[in-house]
């Protein structure tokens, strides 16, 4: 059966309406231990709070079933379609389609939430947790350089490859991004979730965050005579808004940043999406809808960039979506003002591997964060906060610079190099990009895998390097993703990691060699037997995953319940 048939793409349509409900948790709940998906289709925790409180309203994330066993004996998906619709606009308010994660958002009561668990077209429902950018604001006088970036070789790179990130886009998914002269006639689209209506960004960077993740990534040093410059100061910026002036964001919205990323990646050549934000981990990355998310774009062709997080010094402090496997995560190192590789330091405040509940090696690489000098957003939430840290070039009238911490500032240094990859390489893979990231990383002469990853970024050696292999660690997708993308490669042949497992045949006893998407038997497969990364990604219509197009009427609120702009330290 072809990608195409009517019957997939009211699949795919239904996928998209379930409900990923956002709603305001009225108390705190902990992280379940758990590391798969419970029989009754809901987390642990939430599932505890919502028999606790039945009238206490919560913000959810519901994902659908993939509907398989009716896409394979090509069954109309209608009647499904109108039974799960209803199921849901009785069960409580539905907010937006989500169909990067085969699902929605919405807000429920703990009992309307207990009753939707059990709909056998719900797959799965998570909290609409919290997101935040985070930032370490110490005091004290900073060094006013822009060391970082020829510590990490990017001048180096555009002198010898003639590369600067030219007709690249990258999407910063982030708190917006002011018109700064060192961005300008680059920032080629904006459009902000983060209010009611949606639409265009008309608000710049009230929260000040985003503009210097913008900077470090792509700013030209018009206004310091090239004293600041960004990794790749010729590439085209794509401004999502996710992230509110107080710095608080949740799960919902930035989904819907990535998924419009998804949609519009063609319309401005988005190569390379930077999201310098994150969440402390709930549970697998298996089961996360924002792992399902990111690996969307990933195997799309987008490459996704990610902070690391700011809690370190401790272990097992990484933050989702830094805990994919298929994303780049960075950690931060202090390059003390210089650009020598001699007097570097650990960031104590970097956040370290292992991941908590798949005991992954991340970081993946660093990038100088501590005290980096970028693009100011005048009277911005930050500006206003930390008015010692505006940076004003000698002999200017204005302030148009500002010294934030963090891996916030490490992961657009990395964003920013891959951007010149792909000038010099447009038809390099995401796990190619990542592949020539950490086998060209700088080795450091302190810290650990699960404290520095492969050592320091390298743009020089990056750019240059001509390894044709893709990354690979032997890990999964995550389990939505896989039920997911499974109408869209249904018919393809399928590729086994290993045809030894369970012997060498399925539950059945049928000989994995000879098993097809028709006769599989999925409830019992795990998915990390399938070779994701051999499938035919290119005749995939991805527009189909981030169909929007439901046909209940949905409202949203602006957003509530985010970290705001928290101190590190």
């Amino acid at each position: 059966m072809s990608v195409g048939r009517p019957e997939v793409r009211r699949v795919m349509r239904w996928a998209a309406a379930i409900v990923a409900v956002a709603v305001l948790l009225d108390t705190a709940w902990t992280p379940s231990d758990a590391a798969s998906k419970n029989s009754s289709h809901i987390d642990p925790a939430l599932l505890a709070q919502a028999k606790a409180h039945p009238n206490s309203l919560f913000d959810v994330i519901v994902e659908a079933t993939s509907l398989k066993t009716k896409l394979s004996s090509h069954a109309k998906a209608d009647n499904a379609d109108r039974a799960g619709l209803a199921a849901i606009r009785a069960a409580g308010t539905p907010h937006r389609a989500l169909g990067i994660v085969g699902g929605a958002s919405a807000t429920l009561r703990g009992g309307q939430l207990l009753g939707l668990s059990r709909d056998p077209d719900v797959a799965y429902i998570y909290a609409d947790v919290g997101l935040s950018a985070k930032f370490d604001p110490q005091a004290g006088a900073a060094a006013v350089t822009g060391a970082g970036t020829r510590e990490v070789n990017a001048p180096a790179a555009w002198t010898t490859y003639g590369v600067t990130g030219r007709g690249v886009g990258v999407a910063i998914v982030d708190s917006g991004i002011y018109a700064h002269p060192d961005l300008a006639g680059r920032i080629v689209a904006s459009v902000d979730f983060t209010t009611a209506t949606g639409g265009a960004n008309t608000s710049g960077d009230p929260g000040g965050h985003g503009t210097h993740v913008a900077g470090l990534v792509a700013g030209d040093g018009t206004a310091s005579a090239g004293a600041f410059t960004g990794v790749a100061p010729g590439a085209n910026l794509i401004d999502v808004r996710v992230i509110d002036g107080s710095g608080a964001s949740n799960l919902s919205t930035v989904l819907a940043g990535l998924q419009w990323v998804l949609v519009n990646r063609a319309a401005y050549n988005i190569r390379v999406v930077n999201l310098s934000l994150g969440s402390p981990e709930q549970a697998s990355y298996l089961t996360s809808p924002l792992a399902a998310g990111v690996e969307v774009l990933a195997f799309a062709g987008v490459t996704v960039v990610v902070s690391a997080g700011n809690s370190g010094p401790g272990a097992s402090t990484i933050t989702m979506p830094g805990d994919d496997p298929f994303v780049i995560t960075v950690g931060a190192i202090d390059d003390n003002g210089t650009d020598t590789l001699a007097d570097d330091a650990a960031a104590t405040w970097s956040s370290n591997g292992p991941t908590t509940f798949d005991r992954l090696a991340k970081p993946d690489l660093v990038a100088p964060g501590r005290r980096m000098v970028s693009l100011r957003s005048p009277g911005s939430a930050l500006d206003r906060l930390f008015p010692e840290r505006e940076v004003t070039v000698a002999g200017a009238s204005t302030a148009d610079y500002f010294t934030l911490s963090g891996t916030s500032m490490a992961a657009p240094m990395v964003t920013g190099a891959v951007a010149l990859m792909l000038e010099k390489q447009p038809t390099l893979r995401p796990r190619q990009v990542k592949q020539r990231l950490v086998s060209t990383a700088q080795p450091l002469g302190f810290g650990t895998t699960f404290t520095r990853g492969a050592g320091l970024l390298d743009a020089l050696a990056a750019v240059g390097s001509s390894d044709t292999r893709s990354w690979r660690d032997g890990s999964r997708v995550a389990d939505g993703f896989a039920q997911m993308v499974l109408p869209l490669v249904y018919g393809q042949s399928i590729t086994w990691e290993s045809l030894s497992f369970n012997g060498g045949v399925d539950s059945a006893g049928v000989a994995w060699s000879s098993v097809t998407w028709d006769d599989i038997s999925w409830d019992s497969v795990t998915w990390e037997d399938i070779s994701w990364e051999d499938i035919s990604w290119e005749s995939v219509s991805w527009e189909s995953v981030a169909a929007e197009d439901i046909s209940w009427e949905m409202t949203f609120e602006p957003l509530s319940g985010g970290a705001g702009w928290t101190p590190v330290n």
